[in-house]
């Protein structure tokens, strides 16, 4: 994508005197969003990246979240800055302008999942969120909205926020499939519990996280023990409880559906989140105002987290197991 001329005279303006240029490493979601990754020197990642989202202000952000995260003990990789001091330098292409900025190239590896005992893991990882919120609520919030934000939009949602959208396509999907009942179902929970949840919105406390704990951010030590996150991407400000439910939530496997009944699926969705939950409030106690609607925030999650929609849309569609799909939502619905 960019000649090693170009490369070379990225890497000048960080001070970087380059000598090796990896392979391309291409994140891109589609032309508006390009992600381009070089690996320099076996020490700096340099990436480049074309949304107006990436900008000094956004990156300014992330140097002090990391700041943050250092502080509680959770290394971070840090940010360099240009020979004019700042943390990004924009360049243009082909008629289209980049934010290039450089990171340092982390020393550990990445986590590996390794199927139901990747929770156990994260009950380790989670631990630090409610160490986070315990000591940053509310403090030097950033403008910026996490991808996890409800009824407030995060900075790639459009006209509505993400859970909003999911929703929408489930929603479609059980009408376009003669599932009008439950379909009208979902539509008054999630309404009504999005009208209780704007009653507090304003009231809930809230801290800026990294947002997107999955296990390729996730870093360990030689003993396979959390040392770390990467990836800030989809950092921003969110209400914690909002925050907490989401990184807990478990992702729905085909094989559940295939070995479990719907009752005991989410028996298991349940079980799981509150396993993880307790690793987060053993640090975070939850005010009167969070108790007040946590319960609607999880009905929001619970019905319309991504990776369980598409599974649910793509059995549904297949016809697979799709009377557990069905039973499950009931299930969610009278939660």
């Amino acid at each position: 994508m960019f000649s090693r001329d170009e490369i070379y005279n990225m890497c000048r303006n960080f001070n970087i005197d380059c000598f090796d240029i990896g392979d391309l490493i291409d994140t891109s979601h589609n032309d508006d969003d390009r992600r381009y990754n070089y690996k320099i020197n076996h020490q700096y990642f340099l990436k480049i990246n074309n949304t107006t989202a990436v900008n000094e202000k956004f990156l300014s952000d992330i140097e002090r979240l990391i700041k943050r995260y250092k502080s509680i003990g959770v290394y971070c990789p840090i940010l360099y800055r240009t020979k004019e001091g700042k943390l990004s330098y924009r360049i243009e292409k082909e008629g289209i302008e980049y934010t290039c900025y450089v990171e340092e190239l982390s020393p550990y590896p990445f986590y590996k999942s390794q199927g139901i005992e990747y929770y156990d893991f994260k009950k380790t990882v989670l631990e630090h969120l409610g160490i986070l919120a315990s000591k940053y609520t509310d403090e030097d919030l950033s403008e910026t909205k996490s991808m996890w934000s409800l009824i407030e939009l995060g900075p790639f949602d459009k006209d509505v926020d993400e859970k909003q959208e999911n929703m929408d396509v489930l929603i479609k999907c059980l009408m376009d499939s003669g599932y009008v009942e439950i379909a009208n179902k979902l539509f008054q929970l999630n309404n009504k519990a999005r009208d209780r949840i704007k009653a507090y919105l304003c009231k809930l406390p809230r801290c800026v996280y990294q947002g997107d704990l999955n296990d390729s951010n996730i870093l360990v030590n030689e003993d396979n023990k959390f040392r770390g996150i990467i990836d800030f991407n989809m950092f921003g400000t969110e209400v914690n409880i909002n925050c907490f439910l989401n990184e807990s939530m478990y992702f729905l496997e085909e094989q559940d559906f295939e070995k479990m009944s719907a009752k005991d699926i989410f028996s298991k969705m349940k079980n799981i989140q509150n396993s993880l939950l307790s690793s987060i409030t053993a640090n975070y106690n939850l005010n009167k105002n969070e108790l007040e609607v946590v319960d609607d925030y999880k009905r929001i999650i619970f019905a319309s987290f991504y990776p369980n929609v598409m599974l649910w849309i793509n059995l549904i569609t297949r016809h697979k197991w799709e009377n557990k799909v069905i039973e499950l939502l009931e299930i969610i619905c009278e939660f």
